[in-house]
């Protein structure tokens, strides 16, 4: 096991170049140019190479540096962060190689005091690392079916309607129905501010997902319009989400 405080993104390349089979790597913020040089460098010598990142806006803001990446063959997989965020920093290399520490491979993050932990030759060690990549793509999206149009881009979209309501069992929410063109879907929050709803937003950012069956909310029937889920982003709703 070597850790190291200094030269980390160096260090993090070198483990890539070598790479022979495979890569992994969840981290929570990427885009530092010169790590996904090393990536792509890997997809043309025929490694499979695998990424984890939130689904956020930062990832959306820079997607475009990931178009050679993508192109080449690599999968990036968008972590949902409705419910949490993906704060690893690990990635795997052959199945034998474990990178992990507090670096985030970003550009602000070459600034900042950081640490790496690299262990070698420790197959059991990275296969516990694999076994957590594969379950956090069970909680992540393939950003090829976002582009193809499987699951659409993540963009803001209008609050039709809010309401507080009170059960025995989740207490006091508030139901918010979102509304574009002929579909529609929902939010269960808390009420953090008790009565007061002000926090709420005209729009609301994140996007649509599977299409699903449900009672209309409206009394007002409408036969267009379909229910679908909504994966919201906004992080300023995020942490009301019940």
């Amino acid at each position: 096991m070597e850790i190291y405080f200094e030269n980390i993104k160096e260090r993090i390349i070198d483990e890539i170049s070598s790479a022979k089979f495979n890569v992994f790597a969840a981290v929570a913020w990427m885009g530092e140019k010169y790590i996904l040089n090393e990536l792509t460098n890997c997809l043309l010598r025929g490694v499979q190479v695998e990424i984890i990142i939130n689904d956020d806006q930062r990832f959306h803001d820079f997607k475009d540096k990931y178009a050679d990446f993508e192109k080449n063959g690599g999968k990036i997989f968008l972590y949902d962060t409705k419910s949490s965020l993906m704060h690893n920093k690990f990635c795997v290399i052959d199945l034998c190689t474990t990178i992990t520490g507090s670096f985030n491979w970003s550009y602000g993050a070459t600034f900042h005091q950081e640490n790496i932990i690299i262990e070698r030759k420790n197959i059991e060690v990275a296969h516990q690392f694999a076994l957590q990549f594969i379950k956090l793509k069970q909680s992540s999206t393939l950003f090829s079916n976002i582009r193809a149009g499987n699951v659409e881009l993540s963009h803001k979209v209008n609050v039709k309607s809010f309401s507080g309501y009170s059960d025995d069992v989740s207490g006091k929410g508030i139901f918010i129905l979102l509304e574009e063109g002929n579909r529609r879907g929902y939010l269960s929050l808390e009420a953090p501010y008790g009565n007061d709803t002000s926090f709420i937003p005209n729009e609301i950012h994140g996007f649509w997902k599977s299409k699903i069956e449900i009672e209309s909310f409206d009394s007002t029937k409408n036969d267009n319009i379909e229910y679908y889920e909504f994966i919201c982003i906004d992080p300023n709703i995020i942490k009301y989400i019940k």
